[in-house]
């Protein structure tokens, strides 16, 4: 057993005391963040918390903390007293910032305690603004292919996930973009053609996909998705550049293993009312709420597969 699988089971052997759980169970929450107000991972974290509010009568604040790929707000969690009060609620890209970030100023095993994945996306889109010259992934990949270097594709740092998709897709496509790195995201300059296009979970911007901001040209999943009908997927154009997208919750390190369990019956309730179940619907997305010990395996495993498909991508963050 390698010393990472080890770290799956050993916050499971915590103890814990009375007092620690009745916090964690009646308490106020505050769940960190690490992208700006107003991006995809914050509304979802804003809808979420007033479903907790009204499965459990718990006062739940979400506070962003953006900037550093993530590492600000993930760092400020994984220094936090393990009491069960913070939270930090972010995406996959924990596990690639974990093999591409060289000076992440935290361990993203050792630093947190996993608690659940919440909700699970079907893939990425190649997003472009609603008033784009690109019409169709045939038009963009005719451009691209033309114009090597030429056009544009913003992501929300260099190493975030948004990015990672973006290489793979210009490597499998055979095109070359000029990536545009954002301290938060870059779904704003995209609409307005500052950018020409971005790499993000439809889940996160199906608001703005529906109100025509933004159009989708192709997504990564293995088959179309069931929102958008008429939007190919990536593999229709012989093109592999696919990373899990989803969204879940850690804890400070060293949280007692009963109030692991208690935040993760909270978040359940949460995950199960009526209000954040249709919301996650709307958006594409499935709401999984994997239990902690499951979590912290598969984060692990995410962990060391990327160790192994990321590198020849050539990605650094110092």
């Amino acid at each position: 057993m390698t010393a990472s699988r080890r770290r799956v089971l050993q916050w499971s052997l915590a103890g814990f005391t009375g007092p620690a759980v009745a916090l964690a169970q009646e308490g106020s929450l505050r769940i960190v963040v690490p992208f700006a107000a107003g991006s995809g991972t914050d509304n979802a974290a804003r809808v979420f918390a007033e479903a907790v509010r009204l499965a459990t009568g718990r006062t739940v604040m979400v506070d962003d903390k953006p900037g550093g790929g993530t590492s600000i707000g993930s760092l400020e969690v994984s220094r936090a007293k393990p009491d069960g009060t913070t939270l930090l609620f972010t995406t996959g890209g924990h596990t690639t910032n974990a093999v591409l970030n060289r000076k992440l100023p935290y361990d993203s095993i050792e630093g947190f305690t996993p608690i659940t994945l919440l909700t699970r996306s079907q893939g990425f889109g190649l997003m472009v603004g609603g008033d784009s010259r690109f019409k169709t992934m045939q038009e963009f990949l005719a451009a691209a292919r033309a114009e090597p270097g030429k056009i544009t594709y913003g992501s929300s740092g260099i190493g975030n996930t948004t990015h990672v998709v973006g290489e793979l897709f210009c490597r499998s496509a055979q095109v070359q973009l000029t990536h545009v790195p954002y301290k938060s995201t870059p779904i704003n300059d995209a609409m307005t053609g500052t950018i020409d296009c971005f790499f993000v979970s439809p889940s996160l911007v199906m608001q703005y996909l529906k109100a025509g901001k933004l159009r989708a040209l192709g997504v990564s999943s293995a088959q179309r998705i069931p929102l958008l009908p008429d939007v190919p997927t990536f593999g229709e154009f012989g093109i592999e550049a696919d990373i899990p997208g989803w969204s879940g919750f850690w804890g400070p390190p060293k949280l007692p293993r009963a109030l692991v369990e208690s935040l993760f019956q909270t978040l359940s309730k949460g995950a199960r009312e009526k209000s954040f179940e249709t919301y996650a619907r709307d958006n594409g997305s499935e709401v999984v709420c994997l239990p902690p010990t499951e979590f912290s395996a598969y984060v692990v495993s995410e962990i060391e597969r990327y160790r192994r498909v990321l590198p020849p991508l050539g990605i650094q963050v110092d």
